[in-house]
């Protein structure tokens, strides 16, 4: 999952080594100190890496 503002360059992803509360707590915090909007994306699963 990527939260992400529409307003400035914020952003936190569980591709960062967040979890998923983590992202969404950062989120509504950005949007409490900023008032900026904040909109999501979810993330693709991690493709099993495949050994020959």
């Amino acid at each position: 999952m990527c939260k992400y503002c529409l307003e400035c360059d914020w952003q936190a992803s569980t591709a960062d080594g967040y979890t998923e509360k983590e992202v969404s707590e950062k989120a509504i915090e950005h949007f409490v100190e900023t008032g900026h909007t904040v909109d999501s994306l979810r993330l693709p699963p991690p493709t099993a890496v495949l050994e020959n």
